[in-house]
């Protein structure tokens, strides 16, 4: 029997890297700068399939990894096999996640531990469940693309079982388990102080939309000037997959106050154009870098770890307790195309499950009932020569 590969001392070094592309928005270029061809042509499948652009760069991502493991081990992605697919598991849930290095690491909180103030969890170090199953669906429909056009292999991929009714179905080969989080939605008291510490309008006026409207940071990015309508209460975004196009969301009056506030200092005379800008000259539209920095200059004064995206479970925790709410009203709001997406965002807070313990622990249990005795002679009418 083979031994076991030591992915720890594995070393990956390659230089490859995922460039934009003008025609395909994203590609990979190899260590001389030539397109890595296979991944040039799986991209083309997609941009014809209609995914977004942060979809291909994504798919891109994934399809680097395994072609820097594959170089790394000695091999090629049409020769890999699925023991190869078994070790680069292995190494993505060892390796550290080369997204997470931050400057000032040593400020920070020990990866995976729990904030106190929140108690949420800090991002581990390595790769998450989530992160490798997404990279081993890339992987099964770059190799299924390749097999089915004649230009590569069978997948080495272990493909799931097709499913059969009422049979509970196994994990897929080297799926991970993926964990079962707590909602992450913010408390009207953590709320409170969260805007005490915020600088300006402009900072105000972003988490005030993204409470009361459930936006996306990438759908408060693409905001525009002449995209708020206060008088109807709605403002235009580019939604997550929209492709370019635009919907109107509604928000709480409370938001357009705020982004009134902001406007009349906003350093820009121009009639259209994003509408978030850095307040600091040259003044440049806010990109997502500077949007998560607003709260990490916040976290740093409280002591927390919010995100944008707690400000959409917020959002989605109010409007699905309550109850004149209808449950296509929060899916329309949320904008989610399946009903059952709202699922991670229904359950009770930890403060609430607190409450309602507290609430039965001092319930007092009830009365216990008196035992039921039967008459004897009745017994004995219906049990002739029963004796008791």
């Amino acid at each position: 029997m083979a031994d076991v590969r030591d992915v720890s001392a594995l070393q990956v070094r390659s230089t490859m890297t995922v460039v934009a592309e003008p025609t395909l928005c994203w590609a990979i270029r190899n260590d001389d700068g030539l397109l890595v061809e296979p991944v040039h042509q799986f991209v083309a499948e997609l941009a014809a399939n209609g995914t977004s652009p942060s979809t291909r760069r994504s798919y891109c991502h994934d399809l680097l990894r395994w072609l820097r493991f594959c170089e790394a081990i000695g091999t090629t992605w049409d020769r890999a096999t699925t023991e190869d697919v078994r070790d680069f598991v292995r190494w993505l849930r060892a390796a550290p996640n080369s997204q997470r290095v931050r400057s000032g690491k040593g400020s920070r909180p020990p990866a995976g531990s729990v904030n106190a103030a929140t108690g949420k969890t800090y991002l581990r170090e390595g790769y998450s469940p989530r992160t490798i199953n997404h990279a081993l669906s890339v992987l099964s429909a770059f190799y299924t693309f390749m097999y089915e056009s004649g230009r590569g292999p069978w997948s080495p991929v272990p493909a799931p079982q097709r499913r059969r009714d009422h049979v509970p179905m196994r994990r897929v080969r080297y799926r991970q388990k993926v964990p079962i989080f707590q909602p992450r939605s913010v408390t009207e008291a953590a709320l409170h102080d969260l805007f005490e510490v915020l600088r300006n309008d402009r900072d105000r006026a972003l988490v005030a939309v993204a409470l009361s409207s459930g936006a996306r940071a990438g759908e408060l990015l693409s905001m525009t000037s002449r995209g708020v309508d206060a008088g109807q209460g709605v403002f235009a975004i580019e939604p997550k997959g929209g492709l370019g196009s635009r919907i109107w969301v509604p928000a709480a009056p409370e938001s357009f106050v705020w982004i009134a506030r902001y406007l009349a200092q906003r350093p820009s005379d121009q009639e259209d154009g994003p509408l978030w800008l850095t307040l600091r000259p040259p003044h440049q539209p806010l990109n997502y870098f500077a949007l998560r920095q607003i709260l990490e200059r916040a976290n740093a004064r409280l002591g927390t770890n919010y995100t944008w995206h707690d400000f959409r479970h917020t959002f989605s925790h109010r409007i699905l307790a309550d109850d004149r709410m209808t449950l296509t009203d929060a899916q329309a709001l949320m904008r989610h195309r399946n009903l059952e997406t709202l699922n991670a965002y229904s359950s009770a807070r930890l403060d609430e499950l607190v409450t309602a313990l507290h609430r039965h622990l001092a319930t007092p249990p009830p009365a216990p009932s008196p035992t039921i005795h039967y008459d004897a002679a009745d017994m004995a009418v219906l049990f002739p020569g029963l004796t008791p």
